[in-house]
């Protein structure tokens, strides 16, 4: 997987397009394969069109931007009581015994890509790259057998980032022993269930692991809700369904990896430009430029899903695209 921080840093800037010359490039391929845009704002569905084959509403596989359901499946474990918080040491719920670094890892480590782990998936050489792990039937033996890089922690606790799919797969894992249910079925219930989302889909292994690492085929319509529940810190329609302290904290910028690229517990933080300037903006983001950004000041949802997978100028098209959905809304009024 190529850095995605790489390909936002280019120097050169976003082709400033309109909603419709962005719908007319995609149409003519220009824009690769990307499959649907959708926009919600002040909770309404404003916009939603399907490109190429397929259905409006059919899934697709979002890669790595479904990490950052696993941070909210960490949040609702820690709110049911079945683990303690960030700072619970991982190892004894992997039935693995590790000493040294390995026995500090924390999931706080694998929520913020700071761990021990000698695990690199934008290092092709890198022990722990994501496709090396593909390769072999049991993943989890393969994260669990992997060796510690030079490790240092800062003033504050935090070690260097690494970007390590490997990683958030073992919090898939603890996260299943600590719940005592298999994680893609906890996440049905306990995140999914509330929100009215059905038929998502995550990776296996061969051995039947399920890749809380991303890799999941779902809907745009679900991504919206994911994203207005985030947006309402944690709340939808009513129902608390993460605990509104945890989705500050998930949040939180921990790593700046960029000039106006920063990362929290598995969600990005990047601005976005709106027809009034730059705003803050959260973002689930994955291989192929897979996009959900949660847009506060603008109170919006904006998901980009394609299958642009392992294309160099795939984040900068989708880019494109998110500026124009984000352009086309009306700016709310300032209270």
């Amino acid at each position: 997987m190529p850095s995605p921080v790489a390909a936002q840093s280019r120097n050169e800037p976003l082709a400033q397009l309109s909603l419709e010359q962005i719908e007319a490039q995609i149409e003519t391929g220009d824009l690769g394969k990307i499959r649907a845009l959708s926009a919600e704002q002040h909770g309404e569905i404003v916009y939603r069109k399907r490109f190429g084959k397929g259905e409006l509403g059919d899934r697709v596989d979002i890669k790595s931007a479904g990490k950052s359901i696993t941070a909210l499946a960490v949040g609702a474990a820690i709110a049911d009581g079945k683990l303690a918080g960030v700072d619970v040491k991982v190892w004894p719920f992997l039935d693995s015994p590790r000493e040294g670094v390995h026995s500090a890892i924390t999931i706080g480590d694998l929520l913020s890509m700071s761990s021990a782990l000698d695990c690199n998936d934008w290092e092709r050489r890198s022990p722990g790259q994501e496709e090396k792990m593909y390769r072999t039937r049991i993943w989890r033996d393969f994260a669990l057998g992997l060796p510690a890089r030079d490790y240092t922690r800062d003033a504050d606790g935090d070690g260097p980032f690494s970007y390590c799919t490997a990683g958030v797969f073992l919090l898939g894992q603890v996260v299943e022993k600590a719940v005592g249910e298999r994680f893609d079925l906890y996440v049905q219930r306990r995140l999914f269930d509330p929100l009215g989302i059905d038929g998502a889909d995550w990776r296996r292994s061969r051995s039947g692991e399920v890749q809380s690492g991303g890799q999941l085929t779902i809907s745009d319509t679900a991504l919206l809700k994911i994203g207005r529940m985030v947006l309402n810190m944690g709340v939808w329609e009513g129902e608390r369904i993460v605990p509104r302290e945890w989705i500050k904290s998930m949040l939180t910028p921990r790593h700046q990896l960029g000039e106006h690229v920063y990362y929290g517990r598995l969600w990005w933080a990047m601005p976005l430009r709106s027809s009034r300037g730059f705003e803050a903006a959260w973002m689930m983001k994955g291989n192929g430029g897979n996009i959900v950004a949660v847009v506060p000041n603008m109170d919006a949802v904006l998901v980009v899903q394609t299958e642009n997978y392992n294309k160099s100028n795939a984040e900068r098209r989708a880019f494109m695209a998110l500026t124009a959905l984000l352009k086309s809304l009306p700016v709310p009024e300032e209270k």
